[in-house]
């Protein structure tokens, strides 16, 4: 059973200016979710009892009701705080529904608070510390889309979890839309099983909506069991703008490319995401191994000749933000970072070598492992500036 079964998601949005954002947000969703907009001092119980998205702006000043009474506890500062306050009037609630909350803020940098985030982590990693599933800046033009998404997945999850153990992971499985008719179902799986998904939590009763945020905060952000374009690219060995040229085309390697792309919950929230296993048992097919093959395969299923990278065992590379590019480097000239909120699971946060050596707080991230890596490369070069002097 499903937390709601009709179609459309409702979303409730708390805001001290609801006049001037109701108009913007009615015109981006017609007829495809509900909505209410509404100041912090209308909001009542059975507004929250029927929301399954829950969006509250960070900055709230301009709230008379609030800001007129003395007691510290009964004056929520921001958005962070009125959600939390909010969420446990939903977690308590006899109404049998789930519901996530976010945030909506132009003030990202504020809402962090004694975090120091690149811009594009702050969104989950804010979410996480806050008990929130995310986080949407106002800049962002694809927040829109972004909040019907996590709105529609919330009112599909199911209200009660399988305390069967099989049965909760075959439905992750069906949330996850993985085929399980497809050669590379089973690799994909243990790839799942791998990142750590809260099945057995949900199992014993945890709150439904830790899917979601599982996904939001641990998964889509990284390369993990879900790759964006830029791992495919590099596992194909072309550019990024050669793959999306295939993609946007009718080839036959693009036709190949649609079955192993996810389809699941929460699908296109940062943009298309392809299954791992299912990419490795692509190539694999391919070339068995032999880069000459996979160039000649992928030209033949393109149709055209693909620009190639001139690049031996080529890596995505993260830039000094921690955010991926679209620079590929050889894995023999990239070191693995280790940063903070970087999951165990995910794939290796590779680097160049140079971009590394010359940024200390960068120095401190590197995986001890490839520690010596860095020392080489610079007694090399003292060494060749030596020769250059004598």
């Amino acid at each position: 059973m499903t937390s709601n079964s009709s179609t459309k998601p409702f979303m409730l949005v708390i805001d001290d200016e609801p006049d001037m954002l109701r108009t913007a947000l009615v015109a981006q969703w017609p007829g495809r979710m509900d909505l209410k907009v509404l100041h912090p001092a209308e909001v009542e119980h059975p507004h929250l009892a029927r929301a399954d998205l829950v969006l509250v702006d960070y900055k709230l000043e301009h709230w008379h009701e609030r800001d007129s009474v003395n007691a510290v506890c009964c004056r929520p500062e921001n958005g962070l705080a009125l959600a939390a306050l909010l969420r446990e009037y939903v977690d308590r609630s006899p109404v049998e529904r789930l519901t996530s909350f976010a945030l909506h803020t132009a003030h990202l940098r504020q809402a962090q608070g004694r975090l120091s985030l690149a811009e594009a982590s702050a969104q989950h990693v804010v979410a996480r510390f806050n008990n929130l599933e995310w986080v949407f800046p106002k800049t962002d033009v694809s927040r829109f889309n972004q909040m019907a998404l996590l709105a529609d997945a919330t009112r599909h999850l199911p209200l009660v979890w399988p305390t069967n153990h099989d049965e909760s992971a075959a439905l992750a499985r069906r949330l996850l839309n993985l085929d399980h008719t497809a050669s590379w179902s089973d690799r994909c799986w243990r790839d799942v099983r791998e990142c750590q998904p809260p099945i057995h939590e949900l199992a014993q009763g945890g709150h439904g909506v830790l899917i979601l945020r599982w996904l939001l905060q641990q998964i889509i952000p990284y390369p993990c069991f879900l790759w964006d374009v830029r791992w495919v690219a590099a596992r194909f060995h072309v550019t990024v703008d050669v793959l999306n040229r295939v993609l946007a085309g009718s080839s036959a390697l693009a036709t190949d490319l649609i079955p192993l792309r996810y389809s699941g919950i929460l699908s296109d929230f940062l943009g298309t995401r392809w299954w791992r296993g299912a990419v490795e048992d692509y190539v694999w097919e391919l070339c068995e191994g032999d880069l000459g093959r996979l160039r000649a395969k992928l030209n033949q299923r393109a149709g055209v000749e693909l620009e190639v990278l001139e690049v031996d065992h080529p890596v995505a590379c993260l830039g000094p933000d921690l955010q991926p590019t679209e620079r590929f480097v050889s894995a023999k000239d990239a070191v693995n970072l280790r940063p903070d909120q970087w999951p165990a699971f995910a794939d290796a946060a590779w680097m160049d070598i140079a971009t590394v050596r010359d940024d200390p707080d960068l120095r401190a991230m590197v995986d001890p492992l490839d520690e010596d890596r860095i020392t080489r490369g610079e007694d090399v070069e003292r060494r060749g500036r030596r020769g250059d002097a004598l």
